[in-house]
C-alpha cells in the first residue's frame, strides 16, 4: 500500500510539473520545461551508466571546455545566467552533499593542499561579503578565479570512485584528442564555426590560444603517459598531434609550459618520457623546417623560422628584435602591454592596500589604462591582468598570495613525490602525467587569462583533484565509514 501511494503521489506531481510547464510554455517561457528536460535526461543517463550523476554531468563539461573553449564557456541556461562551470559545480555540491548526509564522508583529505584550499577559499569568502555590496555581481564574477577551486574537492571524490574515475578519464581522452585538430581548423576557418556551429546566437566553439595551448601542451603529456602505460602506437600519434598544435599555435605561452613540464621530467629523472619528447620534438622539427625548405617560399617566412621567432619575442622586452614572420610584429608590443598592466596592479596594491588587497569588483585595469592609454580613447573591457598570481595580489593582497604560494607548494612536493613513484615502477604514473597537466595551465595563466574563468579553471582544478586521488590510492571501499550508526559525525576522507 505504501508503495503504491508513492507511485501515485509521483504520478500525480509528474502531471502538476506537466501542466505548469505546458502553460509556460503557452506564455513563451521555457525556463521549467528545460529545467525539466534536463533533470531527466540525467536521471535516464545516471539509469543507463550507472555513474554518479555530477561525475557525468562534470565529464561533458570538460570535453566542452577542452574543445569548444571560449564558445562553450558563454552558453547558458535559458533563462539564468547559469554558465556550465556553475551547473557542474552547483549539482556537484549539491549531490556530494546529499551523499556525505549518507555515507558521513567529505571529499575532503587530511592534507596541506586541502587545509590550504579551504582555507583560501573561507578567507575569500570572507573578502567578498565585505565587497559585495560595494561592487554587486561585478565582484561576485572576479570571485570566480577561487570559487572554482570547489572542483578539487568534487574530483578527489570522484577519483575515489573507480567508475566516475574511469569515466572521467575517458572524457579526459576525448576532450585532448579533439583539441589540437579543432584549434587548428578553427585557425583556418573560423567564420564557419562562428556560423555554423551556434546555439541560440552563441558559437559553440571559439578557440582563445592562450588556453588552448596549456591544453594541448596537458594533452600531450596525457597521451605520452597512455604509451608508456599500453605502447599503443595511436596514443604516440595523438602526443604528436597536441605537439603540432604548440607549435603552430601564436602562444608562447605555451611554449613555456612545455618547458616548465620537461623541466619537472628531469627534475623526477623520467629519461622514458623526457626521450620520447625529445625524439618527437626532433621529428616535429625537421617535418617543420622540410616544409619551409620545399614550400617556395623565404626562409624568413617558413614555419620553423615563425616558430624561432615566436620563441625568441619571449624575452624581448624592449621591442629592439625585428620580426618577419607573420603575426608577430606585435609581440613586443604584447610585452609591454602585459608588464606595465604587471607594475600598475603591484603599485597600486601596495600602495592602497597590500595585505588584503583591492578586492573583488576593484578595477583592476583602472590605473593601467590610464599609464597605457594615456589619451583615453581606447575602449577596455578586460579585468584580469594577464597574470594569475598577480590577480590574486591584487584582489586579495599578500595574504590571498601566501595561500597561492602554499598552494604552489603543496602541489610541487605531490609532483615531486608522483614522478619518483612513476620512475621507481611503484605505480602507473596517472597520477605523475595528470599534475604534468596542471603545471602546463598554470603556466599558461601566468600570461593570459585562464585561471580567473571556467575555461581553464574547470579543467585544472579537476585534474588536481584526480591527480590527488591517484596519488593517495583510495577508492570508495578504502573510504567507507567505520560503522553503520545514523548519529556518526561527518569525517573527511584520511
Amino acid at each position: 500500500m505504501e508503495i503504491a501511494f508513492k507511485q501515485r503521489l509521483l504520478v500525480g506531481a509528474s502531471v502538476v510539473l506537466a501542466v505548469v510547464a505546458g502553460r509556460e510554455i503557452a506564455h513563451g517561457n521555457f525556463l521549467l520545461a528545460g529545467l525539466l528536460a534536463g533533470f531527466l535526461l540525467l536521471w535516464l543517463a545516471q539509469r543507463i551508466t550507472g555513474l554518479a550523476t555530477d561525475a557525468f554531468v562534470a565529464g561533458l563539461v570538460l570535453i566542452g571546455y577542452l574543445v569548444g573553449n571560449r564558445g562553450f564557456a558563454q552558453l547558458q541556461v535559458p533563462g539564468l545566467p547559469l554558465l556550465p562551470g556553475e551547473l557542474a559545480l552547483g549539482v556537484g555540491t549539491l549531490l556530494v552533499g546529499l551523499r556525505a548526509t549518507q555515507t558521513k564522508i567529505l571529499p575532503v583529505r587530511r592534507s596541506l593542499l586541502d587545509f590550504t584550499l579551504l582555507s583560501w577559499l573561507a578567507f575569500g569568502a570572507i573578502r567578498l561579503r565585505q565587497d559585495f555590496p560595494a561592487h554587486g555581481f561585478l565582484a561576485l564574477r572576479d570571485f570566480a578565479l577561487l570559487y572554482y577551486a570547489v572542483f578539487f574537492f568534487l574530483a578527489q571524490g570522484w577519483g575515489a570512485q573507480p567508475a566516475s574515475r574511469r569515466w572521467l578519464e575517458r572524457c579526459l581522452t576525448i576532450g585532448f584528442a579533439l583539441t589540437a585538430p579543432v584549434f587548428l581548423a578553427f585557425a583556418q576557418w573560423p567564420e564557419v564555426f562562428v556560423r555554423s556551429f551556434a546555439i541560440l546566437g552563441t558559437p559553440l566553439i571559439y578557440v582563445k590560444s592562450d588556453v588552448a595551448g596549456g591544453f594541448m601542451v596537458a594533452g600531450a603529456f596525457w597521451f605520452l603517459g597512455r604509451f608508456l602505460a599500453e605502447r599503443r602506437g595511436w596514443w604516440l600519434a595523438l602526443t604528436g598531434t597536441n605537439l603540432v598544435g604548440v607549435a603552430f599555435s601564436n602562444s608562447r605561452a605555451a611554449l613555456v609550459a612545455l618547458a616548465i613540464a620537461g623541466l619537472w621530467l628531469a627534475l623526477a629523472r623520467d629519461w622514458r618520457r623526457l626521450k620520447l619528447l625529445a625524439g618527437l620534438a626532433v621529428a616535429g622539427l625537421l617535418l617543420v623546417l622540410a616544409s619551409g625548405l620545399v614550400g617556395g617560399k623565404p626562409w624568413t617566412l617558413s614555419p620553423a623560422y615563425r616558430l624561432y621567432e615566436s620563441a625568441l619575442s619571449t624575452v624581448d622586452f624592449e621591442g629592439t628584435q625585428p620580426y618577419h614572420a607573420d603575426d608577430l610584429g606585435d609581440k613586443p608590443e604584447n610585452n609591454q602591454f602585459r608588464l606595465t598592466w604587471w607594475l600598475a596592479v603591484v603599485d597600486e596594491t601596495v600602495a592602497k592596500n597590500p595585505w588584503i588587497g583591492l578586492g573583488f569588483g576593484y578595477d583592476l585595469a583602472d590605473q593601467f589604462t590610464r599609464r597605457y592609454y594615456p589619451e583615453g580613447s581606447e575602449e577596455f573591457s578586460a579585468r584580469s591582468p594577464h597574470n594569475f598570481p598577480l590577480t590574486v595580489f591584487g584582489r586579495m593582497g599578500a595574504v590571498g598570495l601566501a595561500f597561492l604560494a602554499t598552494v604552489l607548494t603543496a602541489l610541487a612536493l605531490r609532483t615531486w613525490r608522483a614522478g619518483r613513484r612513476a620512475v621507481r615502477g611503484d605505480d602507473d604514473g596517472t597520477a605523475f602525467t595528470l599534475l604534468l597537466g596542471v603545471w602546463a595551465i598554470f603556466t599558461s595563466a601566468c600570461f593570459g587569462v585562464v585561471l580567473e574563468g571556467p575555461m581553464g579553471a574547470a579543467v585544472f582544478w579537476t585534474l588536481l583533484g584526480l591527480a590527488t586521488a591517484a596519488t593517495d590510492e583510495k577508492t570508495e571501499a578504502d573510504l567507507r565509514p567505520a560503522g553503520p550508526g545514523p548519529d556518526m559525525p561527518l569525517r573527511t576522507a584520511p
